[in-house]
């Protein structure tokens, strides 16, 4: 035998272990279960690629010798051999590498029929193979392909996936391939082989093609391109004759794509002499198949051929023909959401582009005659092609480039699809890279785009959009081609601006063409991105000092003139914030191209223009706070008139206007925009002398307006009012020439005459003439030529626009009469106006608005300011109006959207409303008028509503600091000399001083002291010295005033009787009782707390009774309680109960018995009036211990029938025993009552105890209702237990102490029958913290341990068994253990008993020997108990003792211990499970000394089962499995083991990964036990039968680590059997439980080496 074969059969070698596995996995790979079958594949893999030849052998082998296997499992196999081949197949031998491909091949054709999942693995395994093996794959592919025979299906198509895979060793034999497929191509009959032949000669055409492409590195470089073109002539003339015609699909898709890969390698006779007959073959496919890709890739190839060779003359008469056969497909819009959609899309692109490199200009002239046609799809599509060959083909359209204009030029012109014009804007950025757009007709490009940017939404320019019913879709459209106008706009912006920025030499075509688009109406949306575009050429030009920067507009005849765009960007420059940052735009190029437009105005420009850009820079968002839109449109204003004054030429002005007003037909559509339009030309008017130009522009103004639009009403009527600063008379006579012939009939002049809306025009006229009209002008001409002429005709307005036109008007004719600029003028008609406005705002709705009131109210304040002061029944009747406004609330879902239109409409009005209060105080500065404005708020001060009471407070302070104000900049004295009836107006403010707001109460308290200032300064004041300085008593109110906005209520009082005392020392004697009778009224304020503070400034001290009353204590007590029903005030209730007190002190039982006797729950009454007594020193103690004795020593509760089982009794309270618990929990509430609950803690906390063991369970206890009729109440006797006992903990402030005990819920179990082991929780952490008070709380219950009632004697064992734990007096000690052991024999407090005995280990090691023979004598005789609970209980108690007791006491009884603990391991019960291995753990004390040999013994013996279980199902057991290694690791006798079950992951809080454990302790096994390794696994196949599958797959996944861990070496050191392990292992692959199975098969794939 050779060295070779030598080898190979060595690494084929494998042992009949590893064989079972192997053969166990691969049979386990049909399993049903997806998760198993996974795991078996991966363990399979793992083998494999441990042992790749023997593995790879034996499934060879599993597959050769099971002949029967079901497809699904032989697929299966088939694909692991594959994936252990692709990473190891440099590893495998050459014999099994044979092997392999013959049992591949016999797979793959084992069965005559196509099997495509089965024969295609087996295939794919060739293939691999043949990366490594080419020659002996191609050898027996052929073997199997005879001569003049059809080889078998996948025989075909492996020989075409490996020539196209590897085709440099192959290409050299293709003729040997070719030589069998040629003979046989006409013998074939069935579609399935026609298609494999085609795909395979396709795929051997395509190898042919890289092999030449990768010439260099062949074997045989004789090879060309052409070299086998004589034998794949035939077939392809064949294959298009035959196989086209098929009816099947597949077939001829794969073989018009094998075409069009021969025609690559055919010689170009050949060639030509098919190509008319394959082109048009080719193009009849195209119009009927449904999958083009594999069709137009092939004519792709055949045409790049033939353009590659120029074979024109055989093309010629084809080319109309094919681009009319493609260009539908590059019609249809691609999804590109689907790749095959692109791929098609992108590859008929393809096509036209190798035709456009032959045939540019019959391609063009193609696509020109497409553009005409009407269909939207056509046309998209030709201009994606368009746009495809002008990036690609620039050299062959150079020529082409005017007919490429040509043909879009139509489309420029009359195109309406935004679909298609989408598809136009993307052609012009590809042409203008390539210079189409500096050609005649260019500009119009450039127009297009312009137009396109020029789109304006309803809502970019503030008008109201109605949404219109959206047609419904069809269903077949494609996203791609929805395209909405503002993405449309979007698209023109960015091609505007990227062809200005990016593309070279463009300044040429866009300057200064750009120009011409500022002017033009439709292309207004377009004149930012048009204004960046012309700044950025501009600025351009400047830095170059380009020749061509300055423009002659007397040349340029297209061009707008300098006028014609200063008005326009001044217009525009009124919306800076509109798309594309307008504004910004607009300024940046009027700086650019200031020179250009006049000279006089750049210098200005150049210093003013940056400073605005900068501003709106600082302002990017119209809804920032900080925006002013009417600021803005000031600076502009002012910016104009800076112009016209650097013009400095009256012509230039009125050339201004008049451009001006030619275009303010261009916003007729944007309301706001013509509004400023209207504004600027008032303003130009108002600089221009021209008579005429003012006329005329007056009546364009006039004319052109829409008087239904509110903003142009307004922008025309301040245009007129600017116009009126020059021009006054002038105005009028408009005005009323307007009148005259537009609007006066018979019918008057508000009736049905004139345009729509024109009145309200008119009306907003005449008020902003009035405003910028001369002042002496404005006096001589109001009354008669402006009001009277009116006025009969806007007394009987309904309509909300006209109201508001008109108030508006005497708004602002009122500031226009203001003293102040007309000087002593009397309006004469002033309250008649004043009346109207009044009416008009005294109407319901829908005739006035938020509006009208907030305007009549302004105007209110406007005519209240003129002389002579109003009439006090108008004033009454204005106020009365107001008062009624107060009330307005925003909607509830505005009512905290401060950004709202509706909540600042409703602020507006009030903040109008107070400035009305703060003009009548103004226009008579008198004490008399501030009380009667102060009165009128009196009423809305103390409603019921916060915001009303907040606004009228506010206010009353407005109008305080209102008159001080006005008193001290008056140039005359107060009239007043002092301050008569300030005890009335100070008593108003009361109430509001104690507010709940805290707003209100600062208001108050702010009003006070302002109010007590005045009454000061008034005494005072003298006309040398006006100012007066605050007194001395006054100054704490400042600091109050901030203070009082605490919300601690305690220090709000203390600071009301603060101000009281302020108030005494302030006001005057006679003032006293005023004040007094004013103040009793706030004790029936409707805020609560405001009846306190009243009650603090007026309250004195109640008075009490004697000695005497004793026989009145029952009346004066139900008295006092009762009277407390009716009081709203804390500290009116607080003095009653100080009464109750002090009645107590002379006759205290009697008042507690009375308290007692109240129903319970007890009333918030009864319970401050318990507790006011308890407060009191003198009386705590003898209350608390009288309700302590009638808990503890008082009958308590009578056994009566369990409703819900007759046969046995249940306690019944007695109602006095629930008051006085109770009542104790309620004393306890008290902060005063720490310092005693403290002193007497054992009594309380023992007391709490007992009470919680007679509570519990108890009946409920039903107490009829005092009112007749009245519900009853039922009674909860263990929850009234719950409330005292935490009352209790917190009355002793340890409110740490409650939490950690709340934290284990111990207080809620008191009413559960879990109730013993709750009192021993709370006694465990009591005496945590009262060390000192353990014995003297045993001694207060010991008394009770032979207690009537059970439950008393229940409390005191389980306290007693609990203090044992925390008990360090020995003499104590002794007493609580003879306690326990002479309770023992009482069943119902058996189990409490010998919990509480193994307490003894926490008394520590020398008590806990001392008394171990007695106790462990107690435990050990119940712990074979049948009552489980009992049982378990002695196993944890013996565990906690086997931890401190002596070895000498335990060491001579550990065997049997263990013995007697080994069964519990496999309860079913979890408690029980645990509680074993936590008593095993225990042990280890014992086994490092006279029994460590054999108790290591029995370590190795539980540890199977306790490496088991640590992955047991029961998280209990977990840990306990967990702290028992932990503990026992110490005794296995290996620093590594202790060291490795001491880490982190062991600790108490840790879980450590089961799997990784067992990993790690496998391999620690190993190697400090080997001779126990055999027992260990042994132990382990036992569970293998157990019923809980957690332990079979734990014990499967053991097994596997140990065995996969143990090293050859250490094999030979074991008695192990891994043929038996291995087929015990084999057998749960079989479980039913697909968990096993997994672990398993696991286990499996650690075992490689065996």
């Amino acid at each position: 035998m050779s060295t070779t074969a030598q080898v190979s059969n060595k690494k084929l070698q494998r042992s009949a272990v590893l064989e079972n596995i192997v053969n166990s996995l691969l049979q386990a790979l049909s399993d049903s279960d997806e998760t198993v079958k996974q795991t078996v594949i991966t363990s399979l893999y793992d083998t494999g690629f441990r042992q790749p030849n023997p593995v790879l052998f034996l499934a060879c082998e599993f597959i050769n010798k099971n002949p029967k296997l079901d497809q699904a499992h032989r697929v299966q196999i088939l694909k692991s051999i594959l994936s252990i081949l692709n990473e190891t197949r440099d590893q495998i031998v050459d014999t099994l590498s044979l092997s392999l491909i013959q049992m591949a091949i016999n797979e793959m054709t084992k069965d005559k029929e196509v099997v495509p999942e089965w024969q295609q693995a087996a295939s794919s395994l060739l293939v691999s193979l043949g990366l490594r093996y080419p020659s002996q794959i191609m050898d027996e592919l052929l073997k199997r392909f005879e001569p003049g025979t059809l080889p078998h299906y996948f025989i075909m198509k492996t020989l075409g996936d490996f020539i196209g895979s590897n085709p440099l060793p192959t290409v050299p034999r293709i003729r040997d391939i070719l030589s069998r497929v040629l003979p046989v191509l006409a013998t074939i009959k069935h579609d399935n082989f026609k298609w494999v032949f085609a795909s395979t000669l396709g795929h051997i055409a395509d190898a042919i093609v890289q092999y030449i492409a990768n010439i260099d590195s062949a074997q045989d470089k004789t090879l060309t391109l052409y070299s086998f073109s004589a034998e794949f002539y035939p077939a392809l003339e064949f294959m298009f004759n035959k196989w086209l015609t098929t009816n099947h699909e597949k077939v001829r898709l794969v073989t018009i794509e094998a075409i069009g890969s021969i025609s690559s390698i055919l010689a170009i006779e050949q060639l030509e002499s098919q190509l008319s007959k394959i082109i048009n073959g080719v193009l009849q496919m195209m119009k009927k198949e449904k999958d083009l890709l594999p069709v137009v890739h092939s004519i792709q190839c055949i045409l790049s051929v033939c353009i590659k060779n120029d074979l024109k003359t055989n093309l010629d008469p084809l080319l109309q023909i094919i681009m009319s056969t493609l260009h539908p497909f590059a019609c249809q819009t691609p999804d590109y959401t689907n790749p095959s959609s692109t791929k098609l899309f992108n590859e008929v692109l393809r096509c036209f582009e190798t035709i456009g490199r032959g045939y540019s200009l019959e391609l063009v002239a193609f696509l020109s005659q497409k553009l005409e046609i009407k269909d939207n799809k056509i046309k998209s599509g030709s201009l994606s092609i368009l746009k495809h060959i002008v990036t690609r083909l620039d050299p062959e359209l150079e020529d082409k480039k005017s007919l490429i204009l040509s043909a879009i030029r139509p489309l420029i012109q009359t195109e309406t699809s935004l679909f298609v014009k989408r598809s136009l804007v993307q052609v012009v950025i590809s042409m203008a890279s390539y210079g189409y757009l500096h050609l005649p007709g260019g500009e119009s490009l450039v127009e297009y785009v312009i137009k396109g940017s020029s789109f304006i939404q309803d809502s970019e320019i503030g008008l109201k959009t109605v949404a219109a019913a959206q047609p419904k879709k069809p269903a077949s459209s494609n996203p791609a081609e929805e395209v909405t106008e503002v993405e449309f706009r979007s698209i023109c912006d960015n091609i505007l601006h990227l062809i200005t920025t990016t593309i070279p030499n463009m300044e040429t075509v866009l300057w200064p063409y750009l120009f011409e688009s500022l002017l033009p109406m439709d292309y207004t949306g377009s004149i930012a991105i048009v204004s960046k575009c012309l700044n950025f050429i501009a600025l351009n030009k400047k830095a170059n000092d380009s020749d061509d920067y300055y423009i002659d507009f007397d040349k340029e005849v297209n061009l707008p003139k300098p006028t014609q765009m200063i008005a326009r960007f001044f217009v525009l420059l009124t919306a800076p914030h509109r798309r594309n940052q307008l504004g910004i735009r607009i300024l940046e190029v009027m700086k650019s191209i200031g020179p250009i437009l006049h000279p006089s105005i750049c210098d200005m420009w150049d210093v003013t223009l940056p400073k605005l850009i900068v501003y709106l820079e600082d302002h990017p968002s119209p809804d920032a706070e900080d925006w002013n839109k009417n600021q803005w449109e000031e600076l502009v204003l002012r910016l104009l008139s800076e112009t016209i004054k650097n013009a400095a030429d009256d012509e230039w002005t009125v050339h201004l206007g008049n451009s001006l007003s030619e275009q303010i037909d261009h916003y007729k559509r944007d309301p706001i925009l013509k509004r400023s339009a209207y504004k600027q030309l008032g303003l130009i008017m108002q600089k221009s002398s021209h008579k005429e130009f003012v006329k005329s522009k007056l009546d364009q103004m006039f004319n052109t307006v829409d008087y239904t639009n509110a903003l142009e009403n307004e922008g025309c009527a301040v245009g007129f009012g600017y116009c009126s600063a020059s021009h006054f008379d002038l105005v009028l006579e408009k005005i009323q020439f307007f009148i005259k012939n537009n609007m006066v009939k018979k019918s008057g002049f508000f009736k049905k005459s004139g345009p729509k809306g024109i009145k309200n025009c008119v009306l907003l006229m005449y008020g902003y003439a009035a405003t910028y009209a001369p002042s002496a002008l404005l006096a001589s001409r109001v009354e008669v030529h402006i009001v009277s002429p009116i006025k009969p005709s806007i007394s009987l307005l309904k309509k909300p626009l006209k109201k508001l036109s008109t108030i508006k008007m005497i708004d602002l004719i009122g500031k226009a009469l203001h003293q102040d600029k007309v000087g002593n003028f009397v309006f004469r008609q002033r309250d008649e106006l004043l009346k109207l406005v009044i009416s008009y705002m005294n109407t319901p709705p829908p005739s006035v608005t938020n509006q009208v009131k907030i305007q009549g109210v302004s105007s209110c304040s406007t005519l209240i300011d003129l002389e002579p002061m109003i009439p006090i029944d108008l004033e009454q009747q204005l106020v009365n109006l107001l008062m009624v406004f107060y009330a307005i609330q925003p909607s509830k879902e505005n009512l905290l959207n401060t950004e709202s239109e509706e909540y600042k409409e409703v602020n507006e009005l009030i903040t109008n409303i107070n400035t009305v209060f703060s003009t009548l105080l103004f226009n008579q500065t008198t004490i008399p008028t501030l009380q009667r404005l102060i009165q009128y708020l009196d009423p809305l001060s103390r409603s019921k509503d916060t915001h009303l009471r907040e606004r009228s407070t506010y206010c009353i302070l407005y109008i305080v600091k209102k008159y001080i104000e006005f008193t001290s900049e008056s140039s005359q004295p107060p009239v007043d000399k002092k301050f008569d009836n300030i005890g009335t107006t100070i008593s108003i403010l009361i109430p509001r001083c104690a507010d709940p707001e805290p707003n209100i109460r600062k208001y108050a308290v702010e009003s006070l002291q302002l109010l007590l200032y005045i009454d000061f300064m008034l005494k005072h004041v003298t006309a040398e010295q006006r100012r007066i300085k605050p007194p001395e008593p006054l100054h704490p109110l400042t600091s109050i005033r901030e203070s009082i906005t605490t919300t601690e209520v305690n220090e709000q009082f203390s600071l009301v009787f603060d101000i009281s005392m302020i108030i005494g020392r302030m006001i005057s004697l006679d003032e006293i009782p005023r004040f007094l009778e004013g103040s009793i009224k706030g004790l029936t304020d409707l805020q609560t707390f405001s009846t306190n503070g009243t009650c603090i400034m007026i309250n004195g001290l109640i008075k009490n009774r004697g000695q005497e009353l004793l026989d009145y204590v029952p009346t004066l007590v139900k008295g006092l309680v009762a009277a407390m029903d009716g009081i709203t005030s804390d500290t009116t209730m607080n003095g009653t109960l100080v009464s109750l007190r002090s009645l107590a002190s002379h006759h205290l039982l009697p008042v507690v018995n009375v308290l007692l006797e109240y129903p319970m729950p007890h009333t918030l009454h009864v319970v401050k009036s318990l507790q006011i007594i308890a407060k009191d020193k003198n009386l705590v103690t003898e209350t608390v211990n009288h309700l302590m004795d009638l808990l503890n020593n008082k009958p308590i509760y009578e056994e009566k029938p369990d409703p819900k089982n007759k046969n046995r009794t249940v306690p019944a309270p007695y109602i006095i025993s629930l008051a006085a618990t109770s009542s104790l929990g309620e004393i306890l509430q008290l902060t005063e009552i720490e310092e005693h609950a403290k002193q007497y803690y054992q009594q309380l906390f023992s007391t709490m105890c007992l009470r919680a063991g007679t509570c519990n369970n108890s009946l409920p206890c039903v107490q009829e209702s005092p009112i007749p009729k009245g519900k009853s109440t039922t009674l909860i006797p263990s929850t009234q237990l719950l409330v005292s006992f935490r009352q209790f903990f917190k009355a002793v402030k340890e409110d740490e102490l409650l939490e950690k005990i709340e934290a284990k819920g111990s207080i809620n179990q008191l009413e559960s029958p879990a109730y013993p082991q709750a009192l021993q929780d709370i006694i465990a952490q009591v005496a945590q913290v009262h060390p000192e008070l353990l014995k003297s709380i045993y001694e207060f219950l010991i008394p009770y341990q032979r207690s009537n009632y059970i439950p008393h004697r229940i409390v005191t064992i389980a306290i007693t068994a609990e203090l044992i734990n925390h008990s360090k007096d020995k003499e104590l000690l002794q007493r609580l253990i003879n306690t326990l052991l002479n309770s023992l024999v009482d069943p119902t407090i058996k189990l409490i008993c010998l919990k509480g005995l193994s307490n003894i280990v926490s008394a520590g090691q020398e008590q806990t020997n001392r008394y171990a023979p007695t106790v462990i004598d107690a435990l050990s005789t119940s712990i074979d108990d049948q009552d489980e609970v009992i049982a378990m209980e002695c196993m944890l108690g013996l565990s906690k003792i086997f931890e401190i007791a002596d070895e000498g006491r335990v060491a001579p009884i550990l065997v049997n211990i263990c013995n007697r603990i080994r069964p519990a391991f496999e309860k079913p019960n979890d408690s029980i499970r645990a509680a074993s291995f936590q008593l095993f753990g225990s042990l280890w004390r014992f086994g490092s000394g006279s029994a460590s040999d054999p108790f290591f013994e029995q370590i190795h013996n539980t540890l199977p089962a306790l490496t088991m279980h640590l992955n047991d199902e029961n998280a209990q057991v977990k840990d306990a499995c967990k702290k028992s290694l932990r503990q026992l690791s110490a005794l296995l006798r290996s620093e590594e083991i202790y060291t490795y079950f001491t880490r982190k992951s062991f600790d108490d809080d840790s879980t450590p990964n089961y799997d990784e454990f067992l990993s790690d302790f496998s391999k620690l096994f190993i190697t400090y036990y080997p001779d126990r390794i055999n027992f260990y696994i042994m132990t382990c196949l036992e569970f293998y039968k157990s019923n809980w599958q957690t332990l079979r797959a734990n014990s499967a996944t053991i097994t596997g680590f140990i065995l996969g861990n143990i090293s050859e070496e250490k094999r030979s050191q074991t008695n192990i059997n891994p043929a038996i392990i291995i087929k015990a292992l084999v057998g749960l692959l079989a479980e039913k439980n697909p968990i096993v199975r997994k672990k398993a098969a696991e286990s499996l794939g650690y075992l490689y080496s065996y």
